[in-house]
């Protein structure tokens, strides 16, 4: 299978699960915008920002041609389809330990721990493999990385816990997607 198409049907799974058991949280919005919501909203901007420095600042393109509709198409299509993706390993880590548990900060660590378990296995075992080299192994800002991407994580997993807020998840995910593909610079097309 082409590269594009293993992306495809990724997607197209990701799709399909969220548009099965997240329909409610997709087609409605919480119009609760308290001190905390809005204070998580700006952390998470902020944080998806120092991402795009230090990933910008730690990868290369490899001489590859920026291909705009792939920026598009990858953006949009990977910040929708993995968000749900990670929405739903989340919600099936909370469902998981309320069965041992009603314990808010516990339901938030099973889906948080799901949450970051799944990335890394999807990253670890598909994209590693799909994406072309691109990390710099000597960049200064490397060691960074990975605790900005824990920073990511929790910033959206608190976004999902306390007010199921998809949409916002998915316009940050098209953001860092955004950063990758146009650092990467690889071709769907």
């Amino acid at each position: 299978m082409s590269v594009p198409m293993m992306i495809y049907a990724y997607w197209a799974l990701a799709f399909l699960i969220g548009l099965l058991f997240f329909r409610k949280d997709i087609m409605t919005f919480n119009r609760e915008f308290d001190t905390r919501r809005i204070a998580l909203i700006v952390a998470s901007f902020v944080v998806v920002a120092i991402n795009a420095w230090v990933y910008s600042h730690s990868t290369t393109d490899g001489g590859r041609l920026l291909d705009p509709l792939t920026v598009l198409v990858f953006s949009i299509g990977n910040g929708i389809a993995e968000t749900f993706m990670f929405y739903a390993v989340f919600r099936l880590g909370t469902a998981l330990a309320s069965r041992v548990t009603q314990n808010a900060w516990a339901l938030f660590f099973a889906g948080f721990i799901c949450f970051v378990v799944y990335s890394g296995l999807i990253h670890g075992l598909f994209w590693i493999n799909i994406l072309p080299e691109h990390v710099v192994q000597t960049s200064p800002y490397k060691p960074f990385f990975m605790p900005i991407q824990m920073l990511i994580a929790g910033s959206w997993a608190l976004s999902f816990f306390w007010y199921r807020d998809i949409r916002t998840v998915i316009l940050l995910h098209a953001l860092v997607d955004l950063t990758m593909v146009s650092n990467v610079k690889f071709s769907m097309f």
